[in-house]
């Protein structure tokens, strides 16, 4: 099919191009004009059902294997290198049904990177040597995700549906079922797949670029023509996904992390013929509501539940489970049939209510407008988007499938309710007190199957209406039309519009991405909220119980286009709205005219206390590397403790020393608040006027508040040791900071960890194999530039992690050393084109801009300056730099999972010999100031 008409946006000013390539290659060419890389997708309709019953998760090895060697470019971390060197990133997944590939680059190199990835998949060269280590990769993937409770419960799952369904085959593989056997090895057995599955015709190819339509399809022609085309399209799947005695039944489960959860399934055929009504997601969307007289509302007033998602579950070519999950309460988990029951009474509403025409077409309106007022994404985001959408739409839909929203025929509503009675039930409760007779594969879950009474099944389907539970009203949120403002009152910078002692306020107003939405975000500097740590815990605490509370008061708003947010931050919080630009004011009032109340229901209390308790206490059960890094940023931000340490404090905290916390909470609060995007200049006035009325009506205001923060300068290397009660796996986590906040360091830091990023994964992963979890991160803390190192191994300790660490940095300067100016000069052009790129959405703009103003970037220029510092930056100081930061005494902290090596330098402490060195200072950000 040539040049068929793609349906698209108003608003998208691409153009797009779809040609099938003579060996049977669907491609989708798009020019973006304004794009900052090109971009490339690869999907095939591969995945881990076409395993062979002996060999599972070959889809998975295979996947890993493409990026390590191809004919023409043998070396195994070339692509990876090339791709970071040149401002891009890569990287791959495999699924159920498909598999799918995906890089980024500056526009210059795309035909090289594009020649590269052609040739991963029409030359792939499965080294043995490779072979072997990616063996060993994938077992460590196995293993560091062994106590994954997602892993835990999707074994479970596919133990206990049709065994000759694909689904029922182990997805990610291990050393085991990727061993070597008698009459064929792991290295002929991935040839062999590749070979019997790869092929042009179930592949789909997706190009975005600056260039030309015409250039783009030239450069898919010419580098993935040669891709074999021997074999058809696959047939679809016929295999039923359950027989009739896996319906009706219950799974208990026990999980990891503490958990109580319910989840009710029922069994859907194929949906995607069903893709142009939206009508599953429909009635996910009346399932879901947490308005008034919702189903959630009902089982929180009877406090059987503290929340509800709707329409979740697994989902492939021929089947859906759409599922309805609850957070149970302690009464719920104890009463989690009574759940149940209410859920068939709210099914039954919907089957004996004619057909929601005014709540599906506000459905329909909010998805019109996502369509016509088109948003801009990345590069990136467009290629794998749409090389997925060409697997599963026609060719005019592939950007329209996702917002085509009809009215469904009559029956269909009906049809898909039918699906909704309790022989196609499947419930599982999760739960730490669970039952259990068996015990998983691979990942060793405790669980149970029993048969759901026939008596019960049939009182469900027969529970009578409740007058508690009805459908939502019509939308307050949605009663105004859009309108954009004024494309001359774009501003090209954001302003400070106003300024007292307790209130700042910026502004701007910005017309570039023609969309009828906007961002206001407040932060609200609450010193009373910070001073101990009972006042940290509870402030915690306090947000959750605000949240509880608005939720059925503002879910409308939710459901119209519009969102809210509120978390702790620093030392008070921080509330963001944001979505389409009408009653969004109207919706920051209501936040802002509920928040002071500090009247709370203590039952809501104790359950909010608890959950948020279980919550932190199952951080301890993390990864190794995450809690290291959890653990970082408590050393250095003083009001950023551990999860455990604030779960300790708020267990101990009754609702008489909450009420007390309440009572001066507000007291000397200031706030700084930003509006971006479809705002007239009237709306910010109308802002500064809500906030002064609101500020009025509180206690008092104050001052902004300085950070408390902690510096490592001077400490010299320095090695902390946690061990991780439970875990089996070590970890290593090494973090160099600059010794002050100048874009010259900045600069300096981001380069360093753009060369040695690549370099890093493949020596210690792809080459040593002493971990899957390797690699490192420009981290600013404190706004200070700072530079981590992150390994985590199933088998080696911390100590060899930190030699092969050591022996990288000298190996890397060496390498450093022998640059050559060209090379050196490719860096840094990498570097800058990814510090180049423009905000591609309002919303990655209104936070960048909220960033610079926590930051004290009051010009927001910050990018620039480093861009400039960057551009100015000689080989000769960037290598005097490294000299310096990879030295034997920089300040560096190591924070590991076991000892420090017995014959090293570093200076080993525990956790309060470091907290009194560390220096503690308070002091506003000053990078604007710098440099």
């Amino acid at each position: 099919m040539q040049n068929a008409e793609l349906i698209k946006s108003p608003n998208d000013p691409k153009q797009y191009h779809y040609q099938l390539l003579t060996n049977g290659l669907a491609v989708l060419v798009v020019h973006q004009a304004d794009s900052e890389k090109s971009a490339a997708a690869l999907t095939i309709n591969v995945g881990h059902f076409d395993d062979p019953a002996e060999r599972e998760g070959l889809s998975h090895f295979l996947e890993h294997m493409l990026f390590l060697g191809s004919a023409h470019y043998p070396d195994a971390g070339g692509f990876q290198q090339f791709i970071s060197e040149h401002g891009g990133s890569h990287n791959a997944w495999t699924g159920s049904e498909h598999s799918h590939f995906y890089f980024d680059v500056e526009h210059p190199s795309f035909s090289e990177g594009l020649a590269r990835f052609a040739d991963m998949f029409s030359a792939p060269l499965f080294t043995e040597q490779y072979v072997e280590k990616e063996r060993q990769s994938i077992e460590a993937e196995f293993s560091m995700k062994l106590k994954d409770d997602s892993r835990r419960i999707y074994q479970v799952h596919k133990e206990t549906i049709n065994p000759a369904h694909p689904f029922a085959k182990f997805s990610v593989g291990n050393a085991h079922t990727l061993a070597d056997l008698p009459h064929e090895t792991l290295q002929a057995a991935v040839s062999r797949f590749y070979q019997e599955q790869y092929s042009a015709a179930r592949m789909t190819l997706c190009l975005v670029s600056n260039q030309p339509l015409a250039e783009l399809i030239a450069l898919a022609t010419h580098h993935f023509a040669q891709l074999p085309a021997h074999l058809p399209a696959k047939r679809p799947l016929t295999t039923p996904l359950y027989l009739a005695e896996q319906q009706a039944i219950q799974l208990n489960i026990q999980p990891h992390k503490s958990s109580s959860r319910l989840v009710v399934s029922f069994a859907l055929p194929d949906i995607q013929p069903w893709y142009p009504y939206k009508l599953v997601s429909f009635l996910a969307h009346l399932l879901g509501d947490e308005g008034e007289h919702s189903l959630l509302a009902y089982l929180k007033g009877r406090e059987l539940v503290n929340q509800l998602s709707a329409g979740g579950g697994i989902d492939g070519s021929n089947y859906k489970d759409f599922t309805i999950a609850f957070e149970l309460t302690a009464a719920g988990r104890a009463h989690y049939r009574d759940i149940v029951a209410a859920l068939f009474s709210k099914l039954h509403l919907l089957a004996q209510t004619p057909f929601p025409t005014a709540l599906f077409l506000e459905r329909q309106r909010l998805l019109n407008w996502s369509f016509q007022f088109f948003e801009p994404t990345t590069a990136l985001q467009t290629a794998g988007d749409l090389s997925l959408n060409m697997q599963h739409y026609p060719v005019n839909d592939i950007v329209y499938g996702d917002y085509r929203m009809e009215l469904p025929p009559p029956h269909l509503y009906q049809q898909l309710l039918a699906y909704f009675h309790s022989d196609n039930m499947r419930l599982m409760l999760v739960a730490d007190d669970v039952v259990t007779t068996k015990e998983a594969r691979w990942y060793h879950t405790p669980y149970s199957v029993e048969s759901l009474p026939a008596s019960w099944l049939q009182q469900l389907n027969s529970q009578p209406l409740k007058p508690a539970l009805q459908l939502p009203q019509p939308n307050p949120y949605l009663q105004t039309e859009l309108s954009l403002i004024p494309v001359a009152t774009h501003m090209a910078r954001a302003e400070q519009l106003y300024v007292d002692e307790g209130l700042s306020l910026w502004y701007k107003a910005d017309t570039d991405f023609h969309t009828p939405k906007g961002h206001i975000f407040l932060q609200l500097a609450l010193p009373n909220s910070s001073q101990t740590l009972q006042q940290l815990a509870a402030s915690r605490l306090w947000v959750e119980l605000v949240l509880d509370r608005f939720n059925e008061k503002l879910y409308a708003a939710t459901t119209a286009g519009l969102n809210y947010f509120i978390h702790v931050h620093r030392q008070g919080i921080s509330i963001q709205t944001s979505g389409l630009t009408a009653n969004q004011l109207q919706l920051l009032a209501d936040i802002l005219q509920q928040l002071p109340d500090p009247h709370f229901n203590e039952q809501r209390f104790h359950e909010l206390k608890q959950q948020l308790c279980r919550h932190w206490e199952n951080s301890s059960k993390n990864k190794p590397v995450a809690r290291l890094f959890s653990q970082l940023s408590a050393l250095l931000q003083p009001l950023n403790p551990e999860l455990t340490v604030l779960q300790t404090t708020l267990q101990a905290l009754n609702f008489a020393d909450f009420q007390h916390f309440l009572q001066p909470l507000l007291q000397q609060q200031h706030v700084e608040a930003l509006l971006v995007g479809n705002w007239p200049r009237s709306a910010a006035q109308a802002l500064q006027n809500q906030l002064h009325h609101w500020q009025q009506q509180q206690a008092s205001t104050g001052k902004a508040l300085a950070m408390s923060q902690r510096s490592i300068a001077n400490l010299g290397p320095v090695w902390l040791t946690s061990l991780p009660e439970g875990q089996s796996d070590h970890a290593l986590v090494i973090y160099l900071a600059a010794l002050e906040k100048t874009p010259e360091q900045m600069a300096c830091f981001m380069l360093a960890n753009h060369v040695m990023s690549p370099r890093y994964f493949h020596q210690l992963r792809t080459e040593q194999q002493l971990g899957y979890l390797v690699g490192t991160g420009y981290v600013p803390i404190n706004t200070l530039p700072g530079l981590a190192f992150y390994v985590q191994s199933p088998h080696s300790p911390a100590a060899m992690l930190y030699e092969a660490t050591v022996a990288f940095f000298n190996g890397f300067l060496q390498q450093v050393h022998q640059l050559e100016p060209a090379e050196f000069a490719v860096f840094k052009q990498g570097l800058l084109t990814q510090l180049a790129e423009r905000d591609t959405s309002l919303s990655a703009r209104a936070k960048r801009l909220w960033l610079a103003l926590g930051q004290g970037d009051y010009e927001f220029s910050l990018t620039e300056r480093i861009q400039q510092a960057l551009h100015e930056l000689s080989q000769q100081t960037f290598i005097l730099f490294l000299e310096k930061l990879l030295a034997a005494d920089y300040d560096v902290l190591f924070l590991a999972t076991d000892a420090a090596p017995s014959h090293s330098y570093v200076k080993a402490m525990n956790k309060h010999q470091l907290l009194s060195t560390l220096k503690v200072q308070n002091a506003f950000d000053s990078v604007s100031k710098s440099g």
